[in-house]
This record gives C-alpha cells, structure tokens and sequence, in this order.
C-alpha cells in the first residue's frame, strides 16, 4: 500500500511538472502591451530578429527568450522577410507560427499630392521594403491619390501592375489626367474646378497656349513662386505652356479625384481667361475677352504690390 501510495505521488509529481512545463512553453506571452509592427527585411539573421524583439519590447531577455528559441528550433523556423503586426501580449507560440509562416500584414499606404516621379519614389522607398522604385515620367499619371493596402514585401513591378489596374478601372484618359493635374495646382477650391477646366479646354479647341502659370513653376522647379516673372516665362522646357501650345508631356502632379472630375464634367462656358481675386481669398475672376482679363489682373497685381508681395 506505501509503494503504491509512493508510485501515485511521483506520478502526480511528474504531471505537474508537465504541465508547468507546458504552460511554460505554450502559455507564455509576449510582453509589448501596444500593438507592434515588425519590419524583418530580405537576410535578417535570427540573431537581428531576437534584436529586434528585445528592441521594440516584444519578448525580454531570460525566460521569455529562451522558450522563443526552444519553439523557434523545434518547428525548425527560418526567418522570413514581411511585415508583421504583433498584438499585445500574444501567445510566444503564436507568436512563432506567424514568423515561421511568414504570415504578414498589410501596410496602409496614403499616396497624395506628389509632383514627381522622384518623390513619389523618395516615398515609396521610405515605405516599403524595397527601394529601387522607378516610376517614371511616363507612367506617371497611372498613380491615383488613394489610400491603398499594400504588403510591406511588394516589389516595384507587383506595385506598378496594381496602379494599372487601378487606373484602368476608372477609364480615364492620360490627357485627362495631364489636364486634372494643371487644375488640380491652380486651386484647392472644388467649387472653382469645373470653371478653370473650362477655361483650359477652350484654350486646347481654339489652339491657344494654355498658359497655365503652375506648367511654368514645375519647368522652373519651383512651386513656392508668388509672382510669375518674364525670367520664368522664358525657361525652355516641354512643360512650360507659354512657350508650346497643347498640353505638357506628363501630369505636373497626381490630381484628386475632384479636379479629374471637374475637368470631365467641365461646363459649357465663353471664358478664355482667369485671374485670382485681389481679395486673395483663393477664389478667381473669369473673362470671356482680354480686355476684362487686363482689367482682373490689373486689380491682383496692385493687391499684391499692397501686400509687398
């Protein structure tokens, strides 16, 4: 009866060390009490993955770690490249499994008003994984303002073939796009749009120069321009609208969805010109003839000689 009562006792001594052990391994949690993004790019070591676990607050030194590497061998885990969202206090064996399954979660990416190829892809490299991002001038105007879902892993041509099928999908021409963008830099009144669109389109049908003064500030390089000087005006560049008629090669910027809008939807209207309001209030004076047009820009041009501008 001793011996049995002996053999019940190291049984239940050994279950409880099991179990303490089990719940050692698969019960212990991650430590971070905020979420936590896990950028692991291409070759990470798993000595710069434990790194980065102890850096950011993930698992800590000690135990933690310990039971991180004990599961990590078992499964026989490599470290994959990805972005990974670590919730608060996550199970160190869930934890695992979506390392080793590689398992990521996508990035919001917020594209807005850039005026460049080169700074769309500043901003992309900055992002994004891989930074070798080549929008080119040519494919520029495919890029629509947008909040998007990427993988933080996506490569340059899989980036490129979404924006293809986004721009398809809307069935909007380059022209419209080129012409959206001019618009898009004259105001950031929606109200006013479909009024400046009208202006340019009577432009482009009579064969006018656009004369759009923000074509002129991306020839010259330099959108902070107040005042539009002769100087400028001369700068030789396919983009500068003074000097060549139609419209420039590519979008001077990415337009919203307002301005491609209001040029599609333009009205039917006799205005060949405008002008801003010397009140400066963002709005603009429209002119069917010269003379008024003189008469509009004669008014701007003494607000800001007032204003020291």
């Amino acid at each position: 009866m001793k011996k049995r009562l002996i053999i019940l006792a190291v049984i239940a001594a050994i279950g409880i060390i099991v179990t303490v052990g089990a719940l050692s391994l698969f019960g212990t949690r991650t430590v971070n009490s905020e979420p936590v993004r896990l950028n692991l790019p291409e070759n990470t070591t798993y000595e710069a993955l434990c790194d980065s676990l102890h850096a950011q607050h993930i698992i800590t030194p000690g135990l933690n770690t310990h039971i991180f590497n004990f599961l990590f061998s078992t499964f026989k885990s490599k470290v994959r490249s990805g972005s990974y969202l670590i919730e608060p206090r996550m199970r160190t064996l869930a934890l695992v499994r979506k390392l080793r399954n590689g398992q990521q979660d996508p990035i919001r990416l917020i594209i807005g008003k850039f005026r460049t190829p080169e700074q769309l892809n500043d901003f992309l490299n900055q992002k994004l994984m891989h930074n070798d991002f080549r929008v080119t001038l040519d494919s520029f105007y495919l890029i629509r303002p947008n909040t998007y879902e990427f993988y933080w892993t996506v490569t340059p041509d899989a980036f490129m073939q979404r924006m293809k099928r986004e721009y398809d999908k809307t069935g909007v021409d380059k022209e419209t796009v080129i012409l959206a963008s001019i618009v898009e830099e004259e105001t950031n009144n929606n109200q006013e749009k479909p009024l400046v669109a009208s202006v340019y389109l009577n432009r482009l049908k009579r064969g006018m120069p656009l004369q759009a003064d923000p074509t002129v500030k991306y020839a010259v390089g330099d959108f902070t321009l107040r005042r539009i000087l002769n100087k400028h005006l001369a700068v030789e560049s396919p983009f500068n609208t003074y000097l060549h008629t139609g419209l420039p090669p590519a979008p001077i910027c990415l337009p919203s969805k307002a301005s491609i809008e209001a040029v599609i939807n333009a009205p039917e209207t006799q205005y060949l010109y405008f002008c801003a309001s010397p009140a400066m209030d963002g709005t603009h004076r429209f002119a069917a003839t010269l003379a008024e047009h003189n008469r509009n820009a004669a008014a701007f041009h003494t607000a800001l000689n007032r204003r020291g501008l």
